[in-house]
């Protein structure tokens, strides 16, 4: 069986899952949609498939079984529940949206529509993240209670630092900075080892220091350009945002997410009971003989170590452990254990929109509350 796909967005992440795409058996890029004509056309040439200005044409023309969203996160939602509608199945570039309240209507047109929704996210299949999991699923980390997301860099805001596109920095575009950009990828990780359980509160705070008369001492010989950028990018998102959510089984989860801090990036870490584990570098730590004990452990060596186990049985343990493999096989009801990751994307949708909620109440968030003030910042098309 093969998934026809089209792709809605032709920039990076566009060119990014279509390669990825190429390299999954039975999936198939057959269209591209993207106002940028040139760079639809530029794309759908690539794959040997049709191009389109309007998304919407490619739904009404195009014989898809779904579509992948690679557009800015305000446009997610409309692209998403248009292509419900339409009855394609949808993955969509993270994070799920920009607000709770627009992802939360991502949710509730797919279960309407009956297809299924994934959103990427690579960190939920990673070699660490599987680790873990074998871990808690093995009873070695006990019942876990705590979570540490970590994802900070020093100089590494989208567009004014060198990289990426202004549409990274504005909240008319992307909704918020990296607590929705990058804070998205260990928050949904530590929420799928903790089961996913639904969040009862959110406190944060977030910063943000750029201004046009930055430090020379600190950009150097590049300020003209800094300052430059800064000014044609209308940077208005945070540099950094901080918070913690209480989850319903009492455990505790916090971020940091930065794109500009001068602190040292820190690994994420799990906590529970009987032991606990460091993702970069992978470590469980454990007591044994009354000893306490931090254990490396060999992942790429455990892995090889897999796909050889059931070699003869023509076993494909890429296929079984990558996220586009996962979404297709998922389609075509192949995958023996489905990741439910639009579930967990609007979970942390809940605990990332609560820290920007949070700040600006100046106290903790119930969950309810979160729901009640969350507003739409979809784009209308």
């Amino acid at each position: 069986m093969t998934i026809d796909i089209g792709i809605v967005g032709a920039g990076n992440r566009g060119e990014t899952h279509a390669g990825e795409y190429a390299d999954v058996d039975g999936a198939e890029v057959v269209a591209v949609a993207d106002i940028d004509e040139e760079a639809s056309a530029a794309l759908a040439d690539a794959v040997g498939g049709t191009a389109y200005g309007d998304y919407r044409d490619m739904l009404d023309d195009a014989d898809l079984d779904a579509i992948d969203v690679c557009v800015h996160n305000n446009l997610h939602r409309p692209v998403t529940v248009d292509a419900a509608e339409a009855g394609c199945h949808v993955f969509c570039e993270k994070p799920m949206a920009a607000t709770y309240t627009d992802a939360k209507a991502m949710m509730d047109a797919a279960e309407d529509a009956g297809i299924h929704l994934g959103i990427q996210n690579y960190e939920l299949f990673s070699e660490e993240t599987r680790a873990a999991k074998t871990l808690l699923d093995g009873g070695d980390l006990g019942d876990t209670y705590f979570g540490r997301g970590v994802f900070s860099r020093r100089r590494g805001r989208p567009y004014v630092d060198g990289y990426g596109t202004p549409s990274f920095v504005s909240k008319d575009s992307a909704g918020g900075g990296p607590v929705i950009d990058i804070g998205t990828y260990v928050i949904g990780r530590l929420l799928y080892l903790l089961g996913n359980e639904p969040v009862e509160r959110v406190s944060g705070a977030t910063f943000e220091h750029t201004d046009d008369t930055y430090d020379e001492d600190l950009v150097g010989d590049n300020q003209d350009q800094y300052v430059e950028r800064l000014a044609e990018s209308g940077y208005d998102v945070e540099d950094a945002g901080m918070g913690f959510a209480r989850l319903a089984d009492g455990s505790l989860l916090t971020l940091r997410a930065a794109w500009h801090m001068f602190l040292p990036d820190d690994s994420d870490a799990l906590a529970g009971t009987k032991g606990g584990v460091q993702f970069d570098p992978f470590e469980f730590y454990t007591t044994t003989g009354d000893y306490q004990a931090t254990v490396s452990m060999d992942l790429e060596e455990y892995e090889g170590r897999q796909a050889l186990l059931e070699g003869d049985t023509g076993y494909d343990f890429e296929r079984a452990v990558g996220q586009y493999h996962h979404w297709i096989d998922t389609l075509t009801g192949e995958a023996e254990e489905v990741v439910p990751t639009a579930e967990i994307a609007l979970n942390s949708m809940l605990v990332m929109e609560g820290i920007y909620l949070s700040q600006e109440a100046g106290r903790e968030l119930t969950a309810e509350e979160i729901a009640e003030r969350s507003e739409s910042t979809a784009i209308d098309v």
